[in-house]
């Protein structure tokens, strides 16, 4: 009888240590699903249709954190107020709260679906969203905040691709209605006889060698911009005039002086027209051209004036 019992109370335990095995296998091929799912976000919930509750896998949202910090995680519905309330600007409110919306996604997000969605939150950085139905009641919520992706995508939008300086979108978005010091326009003298003797290459690699001294020549406060084609804007910012007449000779200077293996015949010279004077940067560039026109007479010149707007002042 004894040994009966100890065949059966074996016999149980392997089949408790079989389904323990099971269970754990599932768990792992769970956490690869999550994790393939909601790869990149910093936390990661499940929500079902039927009873509302959450339950979070992982947490790293400072808001999302707070959060869970009461102790008592709210219902579904309550949890989406509280996150739409506190960590979503105004004007993307709507939008992400329909997503969020238990129904809404009943009716719209099919079985193996998902949906996207950016947005700028409270804490002054860009969040996303990401919701994917894995059942017939359950979603997965994926959250995260996107500082970091956000800079690189901005990086690459206001990047000019040859130049690797700022772009005219960049201007035209974030400088052109910004306050400066001084303005420079500058381009290259004769580029397009350098494009139609020399070949498009040789052109790109012009624009590539001056952007890179005219890049390298400014301070941090700067901004070099490619306006477009062989045409160059700087931004100069908390700059003396005295100062800045020694930076445009300078600049003028190590342009001459650019060698180029490839293209060793070819010689390279800028012409710039510059403002000078506290003012905005699309009012300083209307004199700038002016000036960057007569530069161009002679070439290989710098023309600098003081803002007619500023001495009016």
């Amino acid at each position: 009888m004894e040994n009966t019992s100890i065949k059966n109370a074996q016999q149980v335990s392997s089949v408790a240590a079989e389904e323990l095995e099971k269970l754990r296998k599932e768990n792992h091929r769970l956490k690869r699903i999550i994790n393939a799912l909601m790869n990149g976000y910093t936390s990661i919930c499940d929500a079902n249709f039927r009873t509302l509750k959450v339950e979070f896998m992982q947490s790293g949202s400072p808001l999302i954190d707070q959060m869970l910090q009461s102790g008592k995680l709210p219902l579904w519905p309550e949890l989406v107020a509280m996150y739409v309330q506190h960590g979503v600007f105004e004007e993307d409110r709507a939008e992400v709260q329909m997503l969020l919306d238990p129904q809404y996604l009943m009716v719209n997000l099919p079985y193996g679906s998902s949906i996207t969605k950016e947005y700028r939150n409270n804490l002054g950085i860009y969040g996303e969203v990401r919701i994917v139905r894995i059942s017939r009641n359950t979603v997965l919520l994926g959250f995260t905040e996107m500082d970091r992706e956000i800079t690189e995508r901005k990086a690459q939008l206001y990047t000019d691709s040859l130049t690797h300086v700022k772009n005219r979108k960049y201007y035209d978005e974030s400088l052109a209605s910004q306050s400066c010091q001084a303005l420079a326009i500058a381009d290259l003298d004769l580029f397009k006889s350098i494009n139609d003797t020399q070949g498009h290459q040789c052109g790109d690699d012009a624009l590539a060698a001056v952007a890179a001294v005219l890049d390298s020549s400014v301070r941090d406060v700067d901004e070099v911009v490619r306006y477009g084609g062989d045409e160059f804007l700087i931004v100069f910012r908390d700059i003396t005039q005295e100062a800045l007449q020694n930076r445009m000779e300078t600049l003028r200077q190590s342009i001459e002086k650019i060698k180029r293996a490839k293209h060793a015949s070819v010689h390279l010279s800028m012409s710039f027209g510059v403002v000078f004077g506290t003012g905005l940067a699309k009012d300083m560039f209307v004199e700038a051209d002016k000036l960057l026109y007569e530069s161009k007479k002679t070439r290989n010149t710098v023309t600098i004036r003081r803002f007619s707007a500023a001495s009016d002042a």
